[in-house]
């Protein structure tokens, strides 16, 4: 890259930091509260769209100077430049089945070969952090957990939440602004309006189950990668920190601790490798581990890989700083990971 180029590219990628970090705040925020509420959810802003956008990630990435920059906003945009093409849109907009959810694959396919010349599915994991052969195929699912899904007498409010919270950020040496927001409908999720800086995170009306605890501690692992990383975390670090945190809830002696917890850990790891077996093979539909396709496979593609190996990153992390980790050493191992990735993703995008 030439002199002027370089230049040229990084004054582009300091204007669009310069916007997003104006408009994104308030639309997260907007977005949080319409999800939670099961209302219309607004759209991101328009500089995520953008051509321009989208063309400025990518040359960056051929610096090393940007490459970090670069990797972070191309993490943000190329997502929205796949599902928010016309095709895909009206794939989604279709009925789920399992016809659909090939249609709905060869749609997303088709969009990132136009915009990045390899599958929907090979751009996510190589942005966020999976390698092509992370996932071994799973031979079948283990039967439901028993009382994992029912009410155990241990119920769970905000102000309870947010004790949690104040242990594990005095524990882990970060801070930041959250607000939990309860929902009678919507999954548990986490929202992150400024890195560093302020969450809102998302969690279900009905919080009576161990299923629901371990829910709740997942979300607070995210919080955690959020205040501990910069912008352009990748899926699997990201979800390594939830799957780290949540493991609280299988050891005896913590307040949420349930004993069938380590079992329910092991069928979510398995039901990971089944659908991401599944979805490896999209738009083909080799098996059908349900009668309808999976929410997750519909609206969340790649997340099942990122699942499988951040239970892996976990399980190193956990290895690296034990269970009860000094003030920032889980944060470093966060960051010693993302930056692995991140070598390996500026390098085959």
């Amino acid at each position: 890259m030439e002199a002027c180029e370089l230049v040229s590219v990084e004054l582009r990628l300091d204007r669009i930091e310069v916007e997003i970090a104006s408009e994104l705040p308030p639309h997260m925020r907007a977005f949080a509260r319409a999800y939670a509420r099961g209302t219309a959810l607004p759209p991101a802003p328009e500089v995520l769209h953008r051509a321009l956008t989208l063309a400025t990630a990518r040359a960056a990435l051929a610096h090393p100077i940007l490459a970090d920059r670069g990797l972070a906003l191309l993490r943000l945009v190329a997502p929205l430049a796949i599902e928010c093409d016309a095709a895909v849109m009206a794939a989604l907009a279709e009925p789920s089945s399992w016809e659909a959810l090939s249609a709905l694959a060869a749609a997303r396919d088709a969009a990132s070969i136009a915009r990045f010349g390899r599958r929907a599915i090979e751009v996510l994991h190589a942005l966020h952090g999976v390698s092509a052969s992370i996932s071994a195929p799973a031979s079948g699912l283990p039967p439901p957990v028993a009382g994992w899904s029912e009410p155990d007498g241990v119920v769970l409010d905000v102000p309870a939440i947010s004790h949690a919270w104040d242990a594990i950020r005095a524990r882990h040496g970060v801070d930041g602004a959250v607000r939990f927001e309860r929902s009678a409908g919507a999954r548990p999720r986490t929202f992150v309006v400024q890195p560093h800086g302020e969450v809102v995170v998302v969690v279900p009306a009905d919080l009576t189950t161990p299923a629901a605890r371990f829910a709740v501690l997942h979300e607070l692992g995210h919080v955690l990668a959020a205040f501990a990383l910069s912008a352009g975390i990748p899926r699997v670090v990201d979800e390594a920190a939830a799957a780290y945190l949540a493991r609280a809830i299988e050891r005896e002696g913590e307040p949420w601790f349930h004993p069938a917890a380590a079992a329910a850990r092991a069928r979510r790891a398995a039901l990971a490798g089944v659908l991401d077996r599944v979805e490896r093979a999209l738009p083909a539909i080799a098996e059908r581990p349900a009668e309808r396709p999976p929410w997750a496979l519909w609206h969340d593609p790649g997340a099942q890989a990122a699942y499988a190996a951040a239970e892996a990153m976990a399980d190193a992390i956990e290895r690296e700083v034990g269970s009860a980790p000094a003030p920032g050493a889980l944060a470093a191992a966060l960051c010693a990971q993302r930056e692995q990735i991140d070598r390996v993703g500026a390098n085959s995008l």
